[in-house]
């Protein structure tokens, strides 16, 4: 995750033919050079949902998260890597390690917790070489994966749960089973278009005993319901091919009967005769046991903290070596060693939320724990923990920046409040672990957005609508909610106010002290929260169906995540005020021209869109009052596609953007760029994507980053940066979007110098100073430090042919001629004076694209030889503040280009008034090292002559000698 340094050159090669477009594979091949970096949190960790480990080798590890990827280490958990970035997706929902063969993993994808903001699958991957290359297996439309159980003695045999898909129902679902490493899959246990697999046991010692768990849910933008007729349990004696459904009305057993929901099951390795199962039923159990392999059950527990959320949770691990010890993973971690009789909480002191759990079979007290905040470790059978908070994780729902100098970026995390950090620090490794700090908690963090007359104030939410103004420095965070709408137990419709999960927060770009809060309606403040006023009447559709209680027919579950017909996205035109728009999660488009005096739902002009839309962004444009963009995401009504328009008459007609992107991958947000009005982002379920010509045609611009969610995007009006956060990755920063928002301008011409943007000269510390921590330790990446020039040159094919009488003199560039042109591969950049004296001279590959390089504002050095004595090769002084000119110049009959470039000081230091003359002693301290050692370098030449002389010296005396005699 660190930064890689480079001292001159930051090689980055994006081709930009003039067809701007997704289909174009020549832009899409060279835009792969350009780099997001990757600026964390860590700290937190985020979901993970299952685990795989060698058994009696602590160094090998693999850990699956709910929407980050697979991560593995083989040192004992000190450093991670990231192993599955070239999927469909990130989003996982099953691990497995064959026993025989601990090189060949199986990974279903789609997370196995159905909640609201789980992500989707594409099938399931295999891998034969312990991760480093993975191949699709198929069941693409599965969507999520619960469990993957693999032959203890053939790698080519295993089963996998499949959920299905949590929005509606699907064929493909249920239990699968493969005979050939999964080129082929049986269907092998199918309830119906309603029920999948939630988990699965496999007997170790007689592969063909395997127990099954079907659930049978359904999730809705406004309801979930956990359990029905389908969900059962079931056992299999032969392999998969036939099952009994163990609690089936006939069989007389112990086990509930009537509607069940999620079940957990698992057999004990060491006894399988003994098997546990976690039910959600309307009996009065929770935990059951069988001593018979499943013939018979007994309710051992009716303790409701072992699976406090059953479809969240359902899940619990059996000590391979002990029928009788046993771990509840849920809301806390609990332990049993009397057969689950009797239970304690443990591993008070980390995050909650467990979703997975790893024993150890050949030393049961190593225990790996994966929760909503990521791994951890206990090697004391889970009496002690120890958290490995190194990999960035963090499941983003909103971002955003301050104007400071550098800026501070701030988010709300699923599950983990809401934090800051820097864009960039002072030291040139990177921020370090403690650079980002939590700003609300606990819960689940959505908006955070600055006081614009002071960054140290923000107006930050959590789940439900649960807003609070903050004080950074004071660490005061008070609560300003309009209406006290409680946390949660409670249908929607009992208050008469309802706030989204992810209520939207909006201050005004024209009145500073004005904030937006929307519920069902549009809340407006003007004295920092203390009182409230509403500017609109119900803006929803407020259908009383979907106003009612979630969860059932077995669980309550009103934890707001449900909370319908609310305001999702709210934002006033920055070109005119009192121009607001407001999108509803059940599918109203409203706009007020006079500041909410009056509004219209303009939803009905929209062409082509399905009814009850979820509107997931509203983007007013910055130079037309008329403009805005708006998403729309159905992926609640089981349609993944992206739904993007445009309106140019504040909504009374609308244009159909959505162009070439992928049929598959919900919008979350759309953006309009500040600088290029035809320029436009779109962040999806699977990536960001941007378009030139306003949503005609779109071009993936991940540049790296896997297929992650992208739940917002941020342009910082300053510094020009796009800032993303995603649903799984953290935030990552695309340093100066210049080349993006100037590229129409660049494929058009012959050769293309981008605007550079102002660089700051500060005071770096040193490039490795990570307070000897170790090597286990997150580094959020810096940009390189200084200037950022970028420029298009054309192909060698393209570019225009040599003609004499247009050479013109340039400087030698690494002992080149004076007045020649660069070689036909290469190209310089000068850097000089508005005098025109020269200060640097930079030298780049001539390849078609956009280039970028880094000067490091610095003179040019003192030069060096392989083999010089005196070692002296410092870099030369740093410049001083003012106008620089960037001049480029190509081979053949390139045109010379120049620009200005501004460089500043770090606003933040009081540099004094002898900055000149203090410039002039270094500048004079170098001249007289370049001079001591050019003398240096002489007396070793003078020393090589002599020492040369030596032996002509010697033969010459020793002919003397024979002529004397």
């Amino acid at each position: 995750m660190t930064l890689r340094p480079s001292l001159h050159l930051l090689a980055t090669l994006l081709a930009a033919p003039a067809l701007l477009s997704a289909q174009d594979s020549g832009l899409a091949d060279a835009l792969t050079g350009l780099e997001w970096r990757s600026i964390g949190p860590a700290e937190m960790g985020g979901r993970t949902v299952d685990i795989a480990a060698i058994p009696g080798d602590p160094d090998v590890v693999y850990m699956a998260t709910a929407s980050g990827g697979l991560w593995k280490t083989m040192n004992r958990g000190v450093t991670w890597h990231s192993i599955f970035e070239s999927g469909g997706t990130l989003s996982i929902g099953a691990l497995a390690m064959a026993p025989s063969d601990h090189n060949v993993l199986y990974l279903g994808t789609g997370e196995n917790n159905p909640r609201n903001s789980t992500s989707i699958g594409d099938g399931i991957y295999r891998s034969t070489d312990a991760g480093r290359t993975w191949t699709h297996l198929g069941l693409s439309d599965t969507e999520r994966f619960a469990r993957i159980r693999v032959h203890p003695s053939d790698p080519d045999v295993l089963w996998a749960a499949a959920l299905g898909h949590a929005w509606g129902p699907n064929e493909e679902r249920g239990v699968f089973r493969s005979t050939d490493g999964g080129e082929a899959w049986d269907r092998v246990l199918y309830v119906d278009e309603n029920t999948g697999g939630a988990d699965l046991a496999l007997d170790p010692h007689n592969p063909r005993v395997l127990y099954a768990a079907m659930y049978d849910y359904r999730r809705r933008a406004y309801h979930f319901r956990s359990g029905g007729p389908g969900s059962g349990l079931y056992k299999s004696t032969d392999g998969g091919e036939s099952w009994t459904r163990l609690n089936s009305p006939e069989l007389d057993n112990g086990l509930p009967r009537g509607d069940l929901g999620r079940i957990g099951v698992a057999i004990a390795a060491s006894d399988p005769e003994v098997v546990y199962a976690l039910i959600e039923s309307n009996d009065d159990g929770v935990l059951w046991k069988s001593e018979d392999a499943g013939a018979n059950w007994e309710v051992v527990s009716s303790e409701g903290s072992l699976n406090s959320r059953p479809f969240y949770y359902s899940d619990l691990r059996v000590d391979p070596t002990n029928p009788n010890r046993l771990f509840a993973v849920s809301g806390a971690l609990s332990r049993s060693i009397d057969g689950g009789r009797t239970w304690e909480r443990i591993a008070r002191n980390i995050h909650g939320d467990h979703q997975s759990l790893w024993i150890d079979p050949l030393d049961p007290d190593r225990i790996i724990d994966g929760n909503d905040g990521g791994f951890h470790f206990s090697y004391d059978g889970g009496d002690t923990w120890e958290f490995r908070n190194q990999v960035p994780l963090a499941q983003f729902y909103q971002i955003s920046a301050d104007m400071n100098d550098p800026y501070t970026v701030c988010g709300g995390l699923q599950d983990n409040d809401a934090w800051c950090g820097p864009g960039r620090t002072q030291t040139l490794a990177g921020s370090l672990l403690n650079y980002w700090s939590e700003v609300i908690g606990p819960g689940d963090g959505m908006y955070v957005q600055f006081d614009p007359r002071d960054s140290n104030v923000i107006y930050a939410n959590q789940q439900g609508g649960n807003l609070f103004k903050v004080d950074r420095v004071t660490g005061e965070a008070r609560s300003i909610q309009p209406y006290p709408v409680p946390r949660g137990g409670a249908a929607a419709g009992d208050h008469p106010y309802r706030f989204n999960w992810n209520a939207p927060i909006h201050i005004s770009p024209h009145e500073p002290g004005t904030v937006y809060f929307g519920g069902n309606v549009v809340f407006r403040t003007t004295d920092g929260g203390q009182t409230w006023e509403e500017i609109s009447p119900d803006l929803t559709r407020a259908d009383p169906e979907k106003l009612g209680p979630s969860g059932g027919p077995i669980t309550p579950d009103n934890t707001t995540a449900e909370t319908h017909a609310t305001l999702y996205t709210l934002a006033e035109s920055p070109v005119q005020a009192g121009v607001i728009w407001a999108g509803t999660d059940d599918g109203n488009l409203q706009v007020t021209l006079d500041g909410g005096a009056t509004w219209e739902n303009v939803i009905d002009n929209v062409p082509g869109l399905p009814e009850d839309s979820w509107v997931s962004r509203v983007e007013p444009s910055r130079v037309e009052p008329g403009r805005a963009y708006v998403s729309f995401d159905r992926h609640r009504s089981d349609d993944m596609r992206p739904w993007v328009f445009h309106t140019d008459d504040f909504g009374a007609s609308w244009t159909n953007a959505t162009g070439d992107l992928p049929e598959r991958g919900y919008v979350h947000v759309v953006r309009e760029d500040p600088k290029n009005p035809d320029l436009i982002y779109v962040g999806t379920e699977l990536g960001i994507f941007a378009s030139w010509d306003r949503g005609g045609t779109w071009q993936d611009i991940r540049f790296g980053i896997p297929r992650v969610a992208v739940r917002d995007i941020y342009i910082h009006p300053r510094d020009n940066d796009i800032i993303i956060g995603t649903h799984g990755r953290s935030a990552f920063v695309l340093d100066d979007a210049t080349p993006l928002q100037e590229l129409t301008a660049a494929v058009a011409q012959d050769g293309y110098l981008f605007t550079p943007r102002v660089a700051t000269r500060y005071e770096p510390w040193a490039a490795r100073f990570r307070f000897d921590l170790g090597d286990g330790l997150f580094v959020g990446e810096n940009p390189p430090y200084g200037a950022l020039i970028s420029f298009y040159l054309p192909t060698l094919d393209d570019a225009p042919a040599d003609d004499a009488n247009n050479a013109a003199p340039n400087d030698a560039v690494d002992g080149e001629t004076p007045g020649a042109k660069p070689s036909a591969d290469s190209v310089t950049l000068a850097i000089t004076t508005v005098a025109g004296d020269t200060v640097r001279i930079l030298k780049a590959e001539h390849t078609g694209g956009i280039h970028r390089v880094a000067w490091d504002l610095r003179h040019e050095g003192a030069p060096t030889e392989e083999d010089d004595a005196f070692r002296f090769s410092p870099a030369g002084p740093r410049v001083l503040p003012g106008t620089y000119r960037v001049t480029l110049d190509g081979p053949h009959a390139m045109p010379s280009m120049s620009g200005e470039l501004q460089v500043r000081l770090d606003p933040r230091i009081d540099w004094g008034p002898d900055l000149e003359a203090q410039q002039e002693a270094l500048s004079d301290l170098f001249d007289m090292g370049l001079r001591g050692g050019d003398a240096v370098r002489r007396l070793d030449g003078a020393r090589a002559q002599i020492e040369g002389l030596g032996p002509a010296l010697k033969a010459a005396s020793g002919e003397l000698a024979q002529a004397a005699d």
